[in-house]
């Protein structure tokens, strides 16, 4: 996470020009503490009150259009109108109560702002679709129901259909303002950084290189545990620390929180320092402020961290298992129940092509090869057979080149529609893959002249879920050759995106993209 900065003084980055930019014009008094302050709270309450007002707008728009567009007037519009009447103020409340519930309400910290529709969208629909079905189930008890006919009852869904699509429009006007407003600074948390070393240094130079980080630094304080160093003895001499002005030491430290409005107190100290770090602690516990410890480098670099309290005692989580609890169990369901669709209705492609490579050249239909799989073990895939029999290369250390002489006629069409790819289907239903997630490389595969699982750091990481028959990097222009170490850890790297950001939205964007590139992806041959 944080890339530290070489002692060779000829090496060192100019932290003061490169940190000092992104702190200009960010003066204390360039935003008024009460409206930062105030301005996310502000924004949450108009969301909540803006989903509210278009549940109940979305509901008078389609009675109006059900009556006058479309036509379909109820039989007993007085019967509709009281049913309606009393559903409107219900779904309102529900709808809420399940965004809460779906998360759609957190805290607008910079990181969720900077998020896309596409990563709200999900939480969305599920809670307005679990809201009016919770509707549905009351009407239902009550008898409401059974009494409305068609007409109103379609009514009914046309509400459903206008509000998912006027609270994700909602959703995507909001997620596009509180973006702006944090760009200009709106939404920045006025931040105190306790510490004036190394670490504080590297933490300074990555909000720089963050566009919209959320954090406005109002000042640094040194500690005793700040040792001068090749790198910021220069800075402390002339009290800033890359542009940011030091306030003097611990002793102010409350005084200075309270001064200059602070938000967030960030520690910057080395974890050694654990007397010095206990007695700030125990200075700003009188204070409504947030104090968050910048976490050592080596914490820095894992995933993602969480806290679990075991018999009082907390535990710090710094690896977690991507696709664990429920996680897994949609991701499986997701598989069977695609994997299995997908081969009831591409049954006759299938035979199809397994009778044109019958009829091409001899040998067996099917070509199998061992890759690696799920936690790095080794399992056999399954493929149409695309090479002559005599020149395939069981092992995969030689790459497929465009325009391959090993590969049949046949072949070539099937490797560049991707039919080749169907038998693994029948991977993903004996659990050996996924639909979606990385792909598979056979065990003996280079990228140039070294071996792919060795030549890639982290390159084993990828395994941590199933592979996949498509994936993120396949999506993103990464799929083909791969002849060179650069495009090879371009790879991982977007696979390990995958594996620490899944989720079934992320999936179907995914098959959408896959599914289009079908049709013009050049980099299969």
């Amino acid at each position: 996470m944080f890339e530290l900065p070489s002692r060779d003084s000829s090496a060192k980055p100019d932290y003061g020009a490169r940190v000092g930019m992104a702190f200009q014009g960010l003066r204390p008094d360039s935003v008024s503490p009460v409206a930062a302050a105030a301005s996310a709270p502000a924004l949450l309450c108009g969301l909540v009150a803006a989903d509210a007002l278009m549940v109940v707008g979305t509901g008078l728009a389609a009675e109006g259009i059900a009556a006058r567009v479309l036509r379909a007037a109820p039989a007993d519009p007085a019967l509709f109108a009281g049913v309606f009447n009393a559903a409107v103020g219900p779904l309102a409340v529900l709808s809420l109560m399940c965004f809460y519930s779906a998360g759609c309400y957190r805290n607008l910290r910079p990181k969720a702002v900077r998020r896309t529709i596409g990563s709200h969208a999900g939480p969305l629909f599920g809670a307005w679709t679990a809201a009016f079905l919770v509707l549905v189930l009351m009407l239902g008890v009550t008898g409401d129901l059974r009494r409305l006919d068609t007409a109103a009852a379609g009514t009914l869904w046309l509400w459903y259909g206008l509000g998912l699509f006027g609270l994700t429009a909602l959703r995507s006007l909001f997620l596009r303002l509180a973006r702006d407003w944090n760009l200009a600074g709106g939404l920045r948390q006025r931040t105190l950084l306790v510490g004036t070393n190394d670490l504080a240094l590297e933490w300074l130079d990555r909000l720089q290189r963050t566009e919209g980080a959320g954090y406005q630094v109002v000042g640094a304080v040194s500690t005793a545990a700040d040792r001068p160093s090749s790198v910021n003895a220069p800075l402390l001499a002339t009290a800033r620390l890359a542009g940011v002005p030091v306030l003097g030491g611990v002793t102010g430290l409350v005084e200075q929180v309270r001064k200059n409005r602070i938000d967030l107190v960030v520690v910057a100290l080395p974890w050694s320092a654990e007397a010095e770090i206990t007695d700030i602690l125990e200075r700003l516990r009188v204070l409504a402020v947030d104090v968050r410890l910048l976490p050592h480098r080596l914490i820095a670099r894992t995933a993602g961290l969480s806290v679990d309290a075991t018999a009082g005692v907390p535990l710090l989580g710094v690896i977690h298992h991507p696709l664990a609890g429920w996680r897994g169990v949609l991701k499986r369901s997701e598989d069977l129940l695609i994997g299995g669709a997908a081969l009831a209705v591409l049954a006759p492609v299938l035979l199809l092509a397994a009778a044109a490579i019958k009829l091409e050249s001899r040998g067996p239909v099917l070509f199998r090869q061992k890759r690696f799989g799920f936690n790095n073990e080794e399992f056999e895939i399954w493929k149409f057979r695309t090479m002559h029999t005599d020149r395939g290369d069981q092992s995969g250390a030689q790459r497929t080149v465009r325009n391959d002489p090993r590969v049949t006629r046949v072949g070539r069409f099937l490797r560049r529609t991707s039919i080749d790819e169907l038998p693994q289907l029948f991977n993903v239903l004996r659990g050996d893959m996924s639909i979606v997630g990385p792909r598979p490389h056979p065990v003996a595969m280079k990228a140039g002249d070294v071996l792919y699982h060795e030549a890639v750091e982290n390159y084993a990481c990828r395994h941590r879920v199933r592979p996949g028959i498509t994936g993120w990097a396949q999506v993103n222009g990464l799929r083909g050759e791969i002849d060179n170490l650069h495009t090879a850890a371009r790879r991982v790297e977007h696979d390990l995106y995958y594996v620490d950001n899944w989720s079934l939205g992320l999936d179907a964007e995914i098959m959408v993209r896959t599914a289009l590139l079908l049709f013009w992806d050049r980099n299969a041959y």
